[in-house]
């Protein structure tokens, strides 16, 4: 959280306060226990959500990267459980743009790929 808020001082108001990120973006509310009603917690629990859901179309990069992570480890970690493979490119190397690396549960292999015919040659194994 961004903005500074001085406990003492916010509990004798009687009113919410709005905590904003650097981007001036609200991420939180707090709300005093005077005003918590149990019988409006889902409501309030709804309403928060859609204010601060960011619809897929809408993320930047980064923030689709956040929001896939979790995902992509469960399926590369099945496919590895599996005995299948996952595959990624090579990393800051711009002479092997048509490289990729297959990763199994046990090793590594760097293959070549020829983009027109899709054949493929494993140039290294287990590095």
């Amino acid at each position: 959280m961004y903005k500074i808020l001085n406990l003492k001082e916010f509990v004798s108001q009687d009113t919410f306060n709005i905590v904003y990120d650097e981007q001036k973006k609200a991420t939180a509310v707090l709300i005093p226990v005077s005003h918590w009603h149990p019988a409006k917690a889902a409501e309030l629990q709804n309403l928060m959500e859609q204010l601060t859901y960011i619809p897929v179309f809408e993320c930047s990069l980064k923030e689709l990267e956040e929001r896939l992570h979790p995902e992509i480890q469960h399926v590369e970690a099945e496919n590895t459980h599996l005995g299948l493979y996952n595959v990624y490119e090579p990393t800051g190397n711009q002479e092997r743009r048509n490289h990729v690396i297959r990763e199994y549960q046990d090793h590594r292999e760097l293959v070549k790929v020829n983009a027109s015919t899709g054949e493929s040659q494993i140039i290294r194994s287990r590095f």
